[in-house]
């Protein structure tokens, strides 16, 4: 399982980083081009974060082990708070918000795929290794207690759909 959390935090690398191109841009994109890269990137991370935590964070959280159950509780509140945004922002940033402030939403949607980044950087540094030198079985899963899906489709209608013209 861990070489499909890696081969994940591959894909979201690459799909961020296409993002980033995008963000990149001093003018705005393609609505739809912007749209599909977004949730390109968002689907892949939900169903990255499901994973997460059936085969990694609940093992860790019912590790008898004091340390890896601290480490294992202290990086699931972090990705909880980290989602949490990530999830507002989606819903927040349609693409009429978009087109009506661009660098309002590209600077600060950069700032939060860098975060990204860099969590996927210390999850492979810290907690992979644990697992790993632990002895952790990370096989077989444990049943969720998030639904890291649960806004799907609010966020994908935000990032996806152009309202429609206003009767006039």
């Amino acid at each position: 399982m861990l070489e499909k959390l890696l081969h994940d935090h591959a894909v979201l690398r690459e799909r961020g980083e296409r993002l980033i191109a995008l963000l990149d841009l001093p003018a705005m994109p393609d609505p739809q081009v912007l749209a599909h890269t977004r949730w390109q990137l968002s689907s892949h991370v939900m169903q990255h974060l499901a994973l997460e935590e059936r085969y990694l964070y609940a093992k860790l959280l019912s590790d008898p082990r004091p340390h890896v159950r601290a480490l294992g509780e202290s990086f699931q509140r972090e990705l909880a708070a980290l989602y949490a945004d990530y999830s507002e922002q989606g819903k927040y940033w349609t693409q009429e918000r978009i087109a009506a402030d661009w660098d309002g939403y590209r600077h600060p949607a950069k700032a939060r795929a860098l975060t990204m980044f860099a969590r996927a950087e210390r999850e492979e540094a810290e907690l992979y290794p644990l697992i790993q030198g632990a002895s952790i079985d990370v096989s077989t899963h444990a049943p969720h207690t998030s639904n890291w899906t649960r806004d799907a489709f609010a966020i994908k209608d935000a990032m996806t759909q152009a309202s429609s013209p206003v009767a006039r």
